[in-house]
């Protein structure tokens, strides 16, 4: 009787141990249930020129990208950019351009194959929750810089056919759908009467309008256009990190205002001021993330790294390293809600309403 009395004591006392909180989860255990439970979705790498490439002198780090290093950081989906630099406003050019978008593609199509054991295409939400219950992570296609669009409205739907999910208007320089934020001299005022058709036929099919690099007028002008939300996939404030390339408030509030998300990337370019860039951190990141949660809420924010084309900070050099940033996220003092909404539950929801007004054009 006296044994009975003294396990049941023992049996309070250990309820209430855990109940007081002494029995806390750890950092490290809330990270990994985190990245179990949530989808994460970074929107940005240009890993597709490094492949083209492998020798190649761009300027920005390689080998930060791959699926075994997505798997180490416990990132479920990324968007691979097929990225050209932008050249003369011509049908020369915009030939040229769309057979290299095409040869990119194809290439990434070839890397999933070669690596299917750890990864493959998605084209939708569903295939991406799919391949994560199955243990594999998911590569979207994008494309960064329309110019291989031209000025041919045929070619939205070509690219649609061949998987891409995510198109950026621009790069560093005008083309025929828009004015780029960091030219001088503008072409057409914001978007162009093609470019206004482009991301009309982009909302009929499903394809998220991504509008980093873009400039002031075109971004804003895009928010009125678009029957859907969109995204800027990889970009910082102006308000933190004076640069064209940034967004202003306006910018922000107006992608916010049309139920969109704006996707910080980790280049220290875009987040810090200089000479020392290589001193760039996840405190600078913080710094961005957390002034556009002060202006438009936790709803606009996401991740795109920029890895493998000028991404990369101290605490967050690689996809592997990406459990630190949940850790950063977790020690700001977010909640599990908040994190799960950054780390890709905001691009979802955006996904989730392109997904369904395409599906309503049918």
């Amino acid at each position: 009787m006296q044994k009975r009395r003294f396990i049941s004591v023992v049996l309070v006392v250990l309820a209430a141990f855990i109940a007081s909180g002494c029995a806390e989860e750890t950092v490290d255990a809330r990270v990994a249930r985190l990245h179990k439970k949530m989808f994460t979705i970074d929107t940005h790498n240009d890993f597709s020129m490094w492949l083209a490439h492998p020798d190649g002198d761009f300027g920005v780090k390689g080998g930060q990208v791959s699926f075994q290093q997505m798997h180490d950081g416990g990132l479920d989906a990324a968007f691979f950019a097929a990225y050209q630099d932008q050249g003369p406003i011509d049908p020369e050019f915009h030939r040229f351009a769309r057979e290299y978008a095409d040869t990119l593609i194809l290439l990434l199509k070839q890397y999933a194959e070669q690596n299917s054991e750890l990864g493959a295409i998605a084209t939708s939400i569903k295939e991406m929750k799919a391949l994560k219950k199955a243990g594999k992570v998911a590569l979207f296609l994008s494309i960064e810089n329309a110019c291989c669009l031209g000025d041919s409205l045929p070619l939205v739907q070509y690219y649609y056919d061949q998987g891409v999910r995510m198109i950026g208007l621009t790069h560093n320089g005008n083309n025929a759908v828009a004015d780029a934020g960091t030219t001088k001299v503008k072409l057409h005022g914001g978007l162009s009467d093609f470019g206004k058709a482009a991301i009309a036929e982009m909302n009929r099919l499903g394809i998220v309008v991504d509008l980093s690099h873009a400039s002031r007028d075109a971004t804003l002008q895009a928010t009125q256009v678009s029957k859907t939300p969109i995204i800027a996939s990889h970009s910082c404030t102006f308000s933190v990190r004076e640069l064209s390339r940034n967004l202003t408030d306006e910018e922000i509030v107006a992608i916010a205002e049309k139920g969109g998300v704006i996707h910080l990337a980790l280049d220290a370019w875009l987040l810090r001021y200089g000479p020392d860039y290589s001193a760039a951190s996840l405190d600078d990141f913080m710094n961005h993330l957390h002034y556009i949660i002060d202006l438009v809420g936790i709803d606009h924010v996401g991740v795109g790294s920029d890895f493998d084309g000028g991404g990369g900070v101290i605490g967050c050099k690689d996809m592997s390293e990406y459990h630190n940033l949940t850790k950063r996220l977790i020690e700001e003092g977010f909640s599990d809600e908040e994190i799960i909404k950054i780390w890709g539950g905001n691009f979802l929801r955006v996904f989730e309403e392109v997904e369904r007004y395409a599906e309503e054009q049918l």
